[in-house]
């Protein structure tokens, strides 16, 4: 294990977040997890801290956060928390679009004001950003998740300068289609072949790497891609 020990996770009780709260704690650092959810039985550990947390919900994140780090110091952070939601601009509601905005994008931005101060008094500190292909590309049925990814995206590319000074690394890994509970409730899903998809183990083994990565480089961003992209529009509830 590197000097990171506390990493924060948000969204650690599924997908993405979840592979990488398993992978961190069978490798020694101590990981607190922000979910809705809260506690799951596949995150039982002596290592492992559970904060309840709606992410649509911007007055609770900046308390509830800002709490626990008065308490808790941490050297990490992995944002994978996100939301799903596809159609045509007309087809959202003025609240629909908020809440996709304040789970994909604002709640990036304040965890990360809340965790900065810290890292910066300490000269060193890692944030990873979970963002996606649709960050990269603009698709279909995307326009308000999309705005969402492309905003975090340019939110992480300009943090990333601002922190670099301060012996902080800013990274960004944007997959494609994740084999994950991201799509129980969506009309379409990643193909059924293994190669279709990545695997979420496959997103967390990349970010145990930059975690442990030399000090003295910056990953600045990973494009991930299944090796045959299929996508399956007719999927069975």
């Amino acid at each position: 294990m590197a000097e990171t020990e506390s990493v924060l996770i948000s969204g650690a009780s599924s997908g993405i977040g979840l592979a990488c709260a398993q992978l961190l704690l069978q490798q020694g650092y101590k990981v607190i997890g922000l979910s809705r959810r809260g506690q799951v039985d596949a995150l039982e550990h002596e290592n492992f801290t559970a904060l309840p947390l709606d992410f649509a919900d911007p007055s609770q994140v900046e308390s509830q956060l800002k709490a626990l780090l008065e308490k808790r110091d941490v050297d990490a952070l992995v944002h994978a928390a996100g939301l799903g939601r596809f159609g045509s601009i007309e087809q959202f509601s003025v609240a629909q679009m908020e809440e996709l905005l304040r789970v994909n994008l604002l709640s990036a931005m304040i965890i990360s004001r809340l965790l900065l101060p810290s890292m910066r008094r300490r000269g060193r500190g890692r944030m990873i950003f979970i963002g996606s292909e649709s960050a990269l590309v603009a698709g279909k049925k995307g326009a308000v998740y999309c705005a969402s990814k492309f905003g975090l995206r340019g939110f992480c590319l300009s943090l990333r300068e601002d922190c670099a000074s301060d012996g902080i690394h800013v990274s960004l890994i944007n997959p494609g289609m994740v084999r994950s509970p991201f799509f129980d409730d969506l009309p379409f899903a990643p193909g059924a072949n293994q190669e279709n998809a990545i695997e979420v183990g496959d997103v967390a083994r990349l970010v145990a790497q930059i975690l442990g990565s030399s000090p003295n480089i910056v990953i600045d961003e990973i494009n991930l891609s299944p090796r045959i992209k299929s996508i399956d529009f007719d999927k069975k509830a």
